[in-house]
């Protein structure tokens, strides 16, 4: 398979006056698994059609090898496609269905018959050889769609949702199985997804796309811990916002106050704010509750709370806590032995500032900028 690198550059698409792309620019290593990630209706799926050639972008470009292949008619791209509801050929058996595509590329006999089986037994469907598609498993049933589209041997491989029909157990063993495949393979691999489990689990890099434009671009652990802004810190994981105020700012810090938790002291690495509206974001798992005569790391933010609400979910707990007009999310490491705290109770909540992100604006809007 010819490993291909991928690059847009300025594109837009419109569905009459309706902007469904602006602007979206990006680069896909060879050999990368790439992860599209964004809610309904954000256009994900239509920069994968793009991709493949079935749609074309009213302006910008696309280059597969930095050959543009804008005018490239989608039978004639190295593109392998695997939709979302699998579009397998009922009448054909398993063996018919995955040869299907190199009997068009005029691949007839010992030929055939060599690459079909060979990427029968790559993805263990070896056994449903001459069984309709009626007959299979889901699981099954996206190994056929995924071997048809491989064994054409694409330098490009687009995915469509590829796990949205799984239950959960089985949809954790093909993402295993797929990243497995693709590191075997070194294809390019893209694939879109509005469940960020999905995404975040394999990719190399995940895009995040919201409202028409890629919102930002990282590995995984980036997007997770440095969102760029509001819409991505909620996309990629729970998120607690607060909304306040920056009230000071020096050479160093800054100084955040909140009427929910407080006036607090704020280090700043680089990109100073203005003063004005700002929001702190910070991850459940991030913050943690102690009693409130306990001892008050001075290295942490503190600020007190109500227990409201408690979950046991195995391996944390998860406490819904009133903060003056606010309800946060904390996540607490279970333990055997240990206890819940009881609802009603006063607690002190506190977490590290290096471990929370500050955006300066409001809640509203896709702009918010992040202070580094």
């Amino acid at each position: 398979m010819n490993r291909v690198s991928i690059e847009a550059r300025s594109i837009e698409f419109a569905y009459g006056a309706k902007a469904v792309l602006r602007d979206v620019n990006f680069r896909i290593e060879a050999g990368e698994l790439f992860a599209v990630l964004g809610p309904s209706g954000s256009g994900k799926t239509t920069l994968l059609r793009l991709l493949a050639g079935l749609e074309a972008p009213c302006a910008g470009y696309i280059r597969s090898n930095k050959v543009d292949v804008i005018d490239i008619a989608p039978a004639q791209r190295s593109v392998g496609m695997v939709f979302q509801n699998f579009s397998l050929w009922p009448h054909m058996t398993v063996f018919e269905n995955v040869a299907f595509g190199i009997v068009e590329r005029q691949v007839r006999g010992a030929e055939r018959d060599l690459r079909v089986e060979k990427m029968l037994d790559l993805l263990n469907i070896s056994s449903t050889r001459d069984c309709r598609p009626d007959v299979l498993s889901v699981g099954e049933q996206q190994r056929v769609a995924l071997a048809r589209a491989l064994v054409t041997e694409p330098g490009l491989l687009l995915l469509d949702d590829p796990f949205s029909n799984l239950e959960y157990e089985l949809r954790v063993q093909m993402r295993h199985d797929l990243r497995v495949l693709q590191r075997r393979l070194g294809i390019t691999t893209v694939f879109v997804t509005h469940d960020r489990e999905d995404a975040m689990s394999i990719a190399d890099r995940v895009a995040v796309v919201a409202q028409g434009t890629l919102q930002q671009i990282g590995t995984p652990e980036v997007l997770y811990d440095f969102p760029r802004s509001i819409d991505v810190a909620r996309f990629v994981g729970v998120t607690n916002f607060i909304p306040g105020v920056i009230t000071q700012i020096d050479d160093r810090r800054i100084e955040f106050a909140s009427k929910d938790i407080g006036v607090h002291p704020w280090p700043v690495h680089r990109d100073l704010p203005v003063p004005g509206n700002a929001v702190l974001g910070i991850r459940p798992h991030a913050l943690q509750i102690a009693p409130v005569d306990s001892f008050r790391d001075g290295r942490y933010v503190w600020f007190t709370g109500i227990i409201k609400t408690s979950e046991f979910l195995g391996e944390v707990i998860r406490y819904q806590v009133d903060v003056g007009e606010l309800c946060i999310s904390v996540n607490q490491a279970h333990f055997a032995g240990s206890t819940m705290t009881p609802s009603a109770t006063q607690v002190l909540v506190g977490f590290d500032p290096v471990r929370a992100r500050v955006f300066c604006g409001g809640l509203v809007g896709t702009s918010t900028k992040p202070i580094e």
